[in-house]
């Protein structure tokens, strides 16, 4: 994984990741595990100094009490979410050996931190209260009994969703009434700068994040920009790898590791029975696009030959 010295954080991360903010961040734990730790020195920030969604830093870990956690933001539904904490948390493991010079070729067993993996959905997809995104998914091959797992938990913080978790985190409710407010700014004031100033505005009013926003506004309005030019930016190269597919003859729209992901989704769910719709309803993607893999991987049943599914699609 490669480290980013140059990111610009995200207001999630700047709310719940800077060290004066700790507060905030214990609180958060002590809601999503039901604990009352009030001891800042309990906590501790493990965040490392890189960037998992372009430019952008929008991840928070932490350990306390044996328990390491990593806390993300996304306001993009992506399905690779198990496969990013796995390979976030395998650098974070690597560092907790590191610092505390903890030998794993030696006789003795290395205990470690219990890890915790929690994604906060704030997007603009339906979403459930809480998801389980689990990394078996992504194995070409079924899994086999005692193969690995790891699982990410995705939770909608969105208006209406989760409300005993955001009732017992104010910081969490507030950074999503933030966010709700400015996209609806967005609609009356038709000018992103526009929706973000006057829903910053209306947040210091109501006492919402009133503190950082009062301590932090500029940065905050500044950094706000950024994510909606990052989010428009990513919206862009979407459908511009999707043009390209077609044009470079990938009809399914998918780059080919994608397609490799696809077709295994896919063959699961098509031994189960279900249909193309379904399917796409499942993994929330275009009906037309699953459809270009559904026809072909239908015709490998029952064994749903994963590497020879993909060879027919070139």
């Amino acid at each position: 994984m490669k480290y980013n010295r140059n990111h610009k954080d995200r207001v999630f991360c700047m709310v719940f990741g800077y060290e004066k903010y700790k507060g905030n961040l214990l609180s958060l734990y002590n809601a999503l595990n039901d604990t009352c730790y009030t001891n800042l020195d309990d906590l501790e920030i493990t965040t490392m100094d890189n960037a998992l969604y372009m430019s952008m830093k929008n991840d928070v870990s932490c350990i306390i009490s044996n328990n390491l956690a990593l806390f993300e933001q996304q306001s993009t539904w992506n399905p690779n979410m198990p496969l990013r904490g796995f390979m976030y948390f395998a650098d974070l493991y690597n560092k907790y050996i590191s610092t505390g010079s903890l030998g794993i070729y030696r006789d003795k067993l290395v205990k470690l931190p219990t890890p915790q993996y929690y994604v906060f959905y704030n997007g603009e997809r339906d979403m459930p209260d809480k998801q389980l995104l689990k990394l078996s998914d992504a194995f070409i091959e079924p899994s086999r009994e005692g193969c690995f797992e790891w699982t990410a938990t995705i939770l909608n913080i969105n208006y209406g969703h989760n409300k005993k978790l955001l009732s017992n985190c104010k910081t969490l409710s507030d950074y999503g009434i933030l966010i709700k407010t400015i996209n609806d700014y967005k609609q009356k004031y038709n000018d992103i700068n526009a929706a973000i100033e006057n829903a910053i505005d209306y947040c210091i009013e109501h006492d919402v994040l009133k503190d950082f926003l009062l301590e932090r506004k500029t940065e905050a309005m500044h950094t706000l920009l950024t994510e909606y030019d990052e989010k428009k930016t990513m919206e862009y190269l979407r459908q511009d790898a999707y043009d390209d597919g077609f044009v470079k003859g990938e009809s399914t729209g998918f780059t080919k590791g994608e397609n490799q992901l696809m077709v295994s989704l896919i063959c699961k769910k098509l031994s189960k029975g279900k249909s193309v719709n379904q399917i796409a309803d499942d993994l929330e993607e275009d009906v037309s696009k699953i459809k270009e893999i559904y026809d072909v991987a239908k015709d490998f049943a029952p064994e749903y030959d994963a590497k020879k599914i993909l060879e027919k699609l070139g």
